[in-house]
């Protein structure tokens, strides 16, 4: 009977919790597109563009970096694989599995329910805040950074690379995080999501991060709480529960935010 029941056991959504905001490009952002072909003269390694050739933020690259940071920050790194549980018992205090997910596919029991947590949107560029923030000239939204390969022995530059990235001061908006709430738990884990956040603007998005590219900043932050009752009545992002331009004011402030998820 305990088993039938286990199997029987069913989530329930409570509400979504809607998280706002735009991202600022500090130094350089390079988020590696298809190349079709090389050109003389031409860029080696180009950015991942919208097809009118815009600049944006894949939510894939936005959801992984964030995943990776809190995988490392939790002790949960083995080797080159991604963490996944494979049980309920670890499935139900593991953060990454409950907020960043897993394929239902990768686990061994079908006993117990996998949701994922959050849900990330593509970013595109603010075209008109980069024309303010950036300048702009003929509709060129990024810029190309040329590199080149020191020989130790000569001590000259050598095999030059041309590396397309967006330039600092560009601003990608409005981002979108929804977070999905089943049970009262995932309140508490919604902690860690913004843990992630501020661990990204310590560190980088994008490749070449060594290098000096990809530091961003979170900023013009809203966090509004969506009961499933108000998708019923059709009165959406109407409780705006907190607003702030730092997410290390969000985590200062987490519990009081905690509170009003009612």
């Amino acid at each position: 009977m305990e088993e039938k029941n286990k199997k029987e056991e069913k989530m329930e959504l409570l509400g979504k919790i809607i998280i706002e905001g735009s991202i600022k490009v500090i130094t350089g952002l390079r988020i590696g597109g298809l190349t079709t072909g090389l050109k003389i003269g031409g860029v080696d390694l180009n950015v991942v563009k919208t097809p009118d050739d815009v600049p944006y933020i894949p939510g894939s690259s936005l959801k992984g970096k964030l995943r990776s940071l809190m995988e490392y920050k939790l002790g949960k790194v083995e080797g080159a694989e991604v963490h996944r549980c494979t049980d309920e018992e670890n499935y139900k205090k593991c953060p990454i599995c409950r907020i960043w997910g897993i394929s239902p596919t990768e686990i061994k029991s079908e006993d117990f329910p996998v949701h994922t947590r959050a849900i990330f949107r593509d970013v595109f560029l603010n075209k008109e805040a980069f024309k303010e923030n950036v300048g702009i000239e003929e509709e060129e939204w990024t810029e190309v950074k040329v590199e080149n390969v020191i020989d130790r022995i000569k001590g000259s530059a050598k095999d030059p690379r041309h590396i397309e990235r967006v330039p600092p001061g560009a601003e990608f908006s409005p981002m979108e995080i929804i977070y999905n709430v089943f049970e009262d738990e995932d309140k508490d884990f919604l902690r860690y999501l913004f843990e992630a956040m501020e661990l990204l603007e310590h560190d980088y998005l994008g490749g070449m991060g060594s290098r000096g590219y990809g530091k961003i900043k979170f900023q013009k932050l809203k966090i509004y709480w969506n009961k499933k009752e108000d998708y019923e009545k059709g009165e959406l992002n109407k409780n705006l529960i907190y607003e702030a331009n730092e997410v290390s004011d969000i985590l200062k402030n987490f519990e009081k935010i905690k509170e009003k998820i009612q």
